[in-house]
C-alpha cells in the first residue's frame, strides 16, 4: 500500500511538474513574440535562441526556430546577408547538437568518457 502511494504521489509530482515546465516555455516563447512585435529584435533573438538549444525537444522549441528562420529570411530581403548568414549556419548546427545529444545519451558510461 505503502508503494502504490508513492509511486502515484511521483506520477502526479511528475505531471505536475511536466505542466510548470510547458506553461513556462509557453510564457517565455510569448514574451519572445512580443519583444519581437515591438522591434527588439535582439532580445526577442536570444530568447529564440535559449528555447531552441535549451529546450531542443519540446514545441516551443520548434516555434522559437520557425521564427528564427523567418527573422533570417526578412534579414536577407533586407539586404543584412551577414546577419542571415549567422542565423542559417547557427540553426543548422541544432541538428547536429540534438544528434550528439542522442548519440551520447545511447553510448553505455557515456559520462565515463568525459
Amino acid at each position: 500500500m505503502q508503494s502504490e502511494q508513492s509511486l502515484s504521489y511521483g506520477t502526479l509530482w511528475q505531471e505536475r511538474r511536466s505542466d510548470t515546465v510547458r506553461q513556462s516555455l509557453d510564457h517565455l516563447l510569448a514574451m519572445a513574440h512580443r519583444y519581437r512585435s515591438e522591434g527588439s529584435l535582439w532580445q526577442a533573438m536570444e530568447m529564440y535562441w535559449r528555447l531552441s538549444e535549451d529546450h531542443s525537444e519540446t514545441a516551443q522549441a520548434l516555434e522559437a526556430q520557425e521564427s528564427l528562420l523567418e527573422l533570417a529570411e526578412a534579414y536577407e530581403r533586407d539586404d543584412a546577408r551577414h546577419a542571415a548568414r549567422a542565423v542559417y549556419e547557427r540553426l543548422s548546427d541544432l541538428d547536429d547538437v540534438a544528434y550528439c545529444r542522442e548519440v551520447k545519451s545511447l553510448r553505455p558510461n557515456a559520462h565515463s568518457l568525459e
